[in-house]
């Protein structure tokens, strides 16, 4: 019976410790929950407190420019390149062997106008010259013998008809004798016969006039010809020495002193130094423009601007020509530009890259601001107390790196030139510098 009690008892304690320690499972979370709350609320309530500061606009530091309402005439800035405005290939023009050359015969050389490029061997033109002038000679030689034998002719003809003017004075003087019965008949007969011969002779005379001058009028064409010749030949002695037709530079040397030049041989190209010319291209809007400004484009004054390192020339120059067509690869206009040395040394050689200026059209009353102004494609911003309002404006030219803009701005009126992203209406920002 004791055993069976105590069994009893054993089997009712087990269930209880069971629940025990389901319960404490359960409330362990809810303690700890409760003390961090009751831990957090410990430090909020001891934590310092700080003072609220009040909340300042923030003020953008920017730079401005003042509107100048203006007439501007902007300038346009080109790139092109020098080119030759004379070029000539200089050739043989007669046959031979180089004897003799400049000293300066050489590739970029310098020449004056007028100066020995090279000498061809004289020798066979200067016996043509002798040859033709000695034909010259005999020629007027034949030509004087032909006018002596005129002038005799023309004696002639006078004595011929002194003695026909005798022959017949003679044969009228027989007829009135021969009325009168003093002189036979026979004798009339023989007068008349003497001025027959006498007519007939001067008529010779003159016949032989007339073959003498036909034969002084083929001489004279034949002297004209030797003329011919002989200054040929000494053409051709004086084209054995090839001198500079104007000054510049020598290129493409292809002679050489003792080389066989033939007829037309190229022996070197001159570059004319005095006329370079710069070639550009014009934009179809800027060539358009220049059109529209009213001003002739031929003979426009340019400036030609060679940089070297740190050093720039500025050449005066003037437009000379401009292209038939528009350029297929740029799709502009090619204009030539001649350089205007006035007395100055052109040191540009063909090929060199150039910049060149050039007038723009004249805008009238409007505004030049930097483009950094632009926001979009139509607004800038001006400051008004010191807060920033957008304004419509008009974008109408470009010179260099500023616009030219025609809008809703008034002269003197501040303009936002530094980039904001945050640029807007109403935005605060303060003017370092003007």
């Amino acid at each position: 019976m004791a055993k069976a009690r105590r069994k009893a008892t054993t089997t009712v304690q087990r269930p209880r410790r069971r629940w025990g320690r389901l319960v404490l499972r359960a409330l362990l979370p809810v303690v700890v929950l409760v003390a961090a709350a009751a831990t957090f609320m410990g430090l909020a309530s001891t934590k310092p407190k700080l003072d609220r500061r009040a909340v300042v606009e923030k003020t953008w530091p920017v730079r401005a420019r003042n509107v100048e309402i203006a007439d501007y005439r902007p300038t346009i800035r080109l790139y092109g390149q020098a080119v030759a405005g004379r070029r000539v290939d200089l050739r043989a023009l007669v046959a031979g062997e180089v004897i003799e050359t400049a000293p300066r015969f050489s590739e970029g050389a310098p020449v004056g106008k007028g100066d020995l490029i090279l000498r061809i061997d004289p020798f066979d033109y200067e016996l043509r010259v002798s040859e033709a002038r000695a034909n010259l000679r005999e020629g007027e030689a034949r030509l004087a013998e032909i006018r002596a034998r005129i002038d005799l002719e023309g004696e002639l003809i006078q004595a011929a008809r002194d003695q026909l003017q005798l022959s017949r004075r003679d044969y009228r003087r027989a007829t009135e004798l021969r009325k009168q019965g003093l002189v036979a008949q026979k004798g009339v007969d023989d007068k008349r016969i003497i001025v027959r011969d006498r007519e007939q002779a001067l008529r010779q005379r003159r016949a032989a006039l007339k073959v003498e001058r036909a034969r002084a009028d083929q001489q004279e064409a034949a002297v004209d010809r030797l003329k011919s010749a002989l200054k040929r030949a000494e053409r051709a002695l004086a084209h054995t020495s090839l001198k500079a037709p104007f000054s510049g530079y020598l290129s493409g040397i292809n002679a050489e002193k003792g080389r066989m030049l033939g007829l037309n041989d190229t022996v070197a190209t001159l570059i004319d130094s005095e006329r370079i010319d710069v070639r550009v291209t014009l934009s179809d809007e800027q060539f358009g423009r220049l059109k529209a400004s009213g001003d002739a484009i031929i003979d426009r004054a340019v400036k030609v601007i060679w940089r070297t390192g740190e050093t720039s020339i500025v050449y005066p120059a003037r437009i000379r020509r401009v292209a038939a067509e528009v350029t297929a690869a740029s799709g502009g206009v090619e204009v030539h530009a001649r350089i205007e040395p006035a007395g100055r040394r052109v040191d540009l050689r063909p090929g060199t890259f150039v910049e060149v200026t050039v007038a723009d059209r004249i805008y009238k009353n409007v505004a030049r601001l930097p483009e950094t102004a632009l926001y979009g494609t139509q607004t800038v911003y001006a400051i008004v107390d010191q807060r920033l309002a957008a304004r419509r404006i008009e974008v109408l030219g470009y010179a260099g790196d500023e616009i030219l803009v025609r809008g809703d701005l008034a002269s003197g009126q501040p303009v936002l030139t530094t980039r904001l992203a945050e640029a807007g209406d109403g935005l605060r920002v303060d003017i370092q510098e003007r």
